[in-house]
């Protein structure tokens, strides 16, 4: 099954979680790119930081280019300082406008921006990462999607 896992954010706290999904897959973790498109990913694990309630702005651009020849199912993470998910309900609906099936579990973490705004994903980040990359693997091998 074609999988990847990509982050968007230039904060150490999102490539941290998306390393640790990636991990338990024996796969790299890319930080999207604006121009780099994929092709028909079964699954994609999509992070993004949280920017005040909205997802960071290269993952928006990079949701608006799919289809669903390029990417089937999306599950979806986000390192938040108020560790909320309100960034990652834009980042849904506009995958779902795509057509590409978003699973209903999320993942938040800790997320730090500026000096003195939220904290770096702990331990118990990593674990639940670990666990929620492993229950949306199994959904998608089992066609829960």
């Amino acid at each position: 099954m074609r999988t990847k896992i990509y982050y968007a954010g230039d904060k150490p706290s999102i490539q941290e979680v998306a390393t640790v999904i990636a991990q338990e897959f024996k796969l790299p973790a890319e930080q999207l790119q604006p121009a780099y498109m994929p092709e028909g990913l079964a699954i994609a694990f999509i992070g993004t930081e949280d920017h005040n309630g909205k997802p960071h702005k290269v993952a928006i651009e990079f949701a608006n280019t799919l289809d669903t020849k390029r990417m089937e199912a999306a599950a979806l993470f986000c390192c938040s300082p108020k560790k909320n998910d309100e960034c990652l309900k834009e980042l849904r609906k506009v995958l779902e406008g795509r057509g590409i099936k978003v699973l209903p579990e999320v993942l938040v973490c800790h997320g730090k921006v500026g000096l003195f705004g939220g904290k770096n994903p702990d331990e118990e980040d990593f674990a639940a990462a670990r666990k929620f990359a492993q229950a949306c693997m199994n959904k998608a091998l089992n066609h829960e999607i």
